[in-house]
């Protein structure tokens, strides 16, 4: 497959997904970053990148990952954000949210402030804002995070956190004493929130949407699990047309729990990741996250004593076991890895491949490896 040359040039595909998938050949015109026309007739003096007998797709879309080869985001190094920005599309990812952990408000000042500048103009996968997964989480329900670094849920705390850098995404864990108000206020700033690490029952999980929450963040993990007198945060999921991260690794959540939410839930599934550091490198072994050690074998990443610390998953791997294992068609396969986690945080024009949309788009073999990444018009990555 011959790279163009220039910023202006067309992709032949003969197997187009917009998601859904267009029958015939298509020549898809980038020019200036943006997708300028889906042709069905080949326009005259314009490079050819021919991708016939690949699958042409929008571009995977992570808005749930801590790291990526070697470093943690919470390095609040230009390293770290770069490394992110620069492996990802070796996974097809073209767009992610750097997700924090749950530590003090300081700290993620700190974190946002020496990075939201360089969101930006990193080159590679575009860094779309900020994910804080925390501080306003549940002690009961850390995960691998440190209880100690979680804070109490006010006005004054999330507007601190608010004015250090453009936050996309917040996780908040709706049974908390002053959560509700904080959703609300967190939603009028133009924020995206998701009920996470938490140990709330289903009424204040449906509390917690009712403030405007719109995510579960990493559904069955890390929150109470569904009981039949006791429905909890998941039962609301179940109920209530919120977006549904998840994590298709088939380690966080069974094979049958994947062919489960594939076979349901598929209108409003979003793949995450929810990788550390490890992910990227390829070797096994012990490794610093959130200020712990964490061993990492060849599907996982765990605490000393067992317990999952994030995931050493990309989501080119979610999307192969979505299919392969879930049983969903190709189209929705693509649908929950760019275009509903765009929508989760309340971006139309990437996920998706339509005149004025931004040009990234991945390209997969038939048994969906990725072979190239487009991102914002550029060719990033070739394996």
């Amino acid at each position: 497959m011959n790279m163009p040359a220039s910023s202006h040039y067309v992709i032949k595909a003969d197997r187009l997904f917009a998601p859904d998938e267009l029958r015939g050949t298509f020549w898809v015109e980038i020019e200036a970053g943006r997708i300028k026309h889906a042709l069905k007739e080949q326009p005259s003096g314009i490079e050819v990148l021919d991708a016939t007998g690949f699958l042409v797709a929008p571009g995977f879309i992570d808005v749930h990952i801590h790291g990526y080869g070697g470093h943690d985001i919470m390095e609040a190094s230009s390293e770290a954000l770069e490394c992110m920005a620069t492996g990802l599309p070796h996974a097809g990812v073209t767009s992610f949210l750097p997700t924090t952990t749950g530590a003090q408000i300081a700290t993620l000042q700190h974190v946002m402030t020496a990075l939201s500048s360089k969101l930006a103009t990193v080159e590679g996968a575009r860094p779309l804002g900020w994910h804080l997964e925390g501080p306003f989480l549940s002690k009961q329900m850390p995960g691998a995070m440190n209880p100690e670094g979680f804070e109490i849920p006010t006005i004054g705390n999330a507007e601190a956190l608010l004015d250090s850098g453009p936050v996309a995404l917040m996780a908040v864990a709706p049974e908390l004493e002053g959560a509700i108000p904080v959703i609300e206020y967190l939603v009028s700033r133009g924020v995206h929130v998701s009920i996470g690490h938490t140990d709330t029952d289903f009424e204040h999980a449906v509390a917690g949407i009712a403030a405007g929450a719109t995510s579960m963040n990493h559904l069955f993990n890390v929150m109470r699990p569904l009981l039949h007198r006791e429905p909890g945060p998941v039962g609301a999921a179940f109920l209530y047309d919120v977006y549904l991260q998840f994590i298709a690794d088939g380690v966080h959540t069974h094979p049958a729990t994947i062919a489960l939410v594939s076979r349901y839930l598929k209108d409003r599934l979003v793949l995450i990741s929810d990788s550390v550091l490890a992910v990227g490198l390829g070797i096994q072994g012990e490794f610093d996250f959130d200020g712990q050690k964490v061993t990492v074998d060849e599907t996982s990443v765990r605490l000393p004593g067992g317990r999952l610390a994030g995931s050493i998953l990309t989501l080119d791997r979610a999307v192969r076991n979505v299919v392969n294992i879930g049983g969903l068609d190709l189209a929705s396969a693509f649908r929950v890895a760019g275009q509903n986690p765009a929508r989760s945080i309340g971006v139309t024009d990437r996920g998706i491949i339509r005149p004025g949309a931004v040009a990234d788009i991945v390209i997969l073999t038939p048994d969906l490896h990725v072979s190239s990444t487009i991102c914002e018009g550029s060719v990033v990555y070739r394996a």
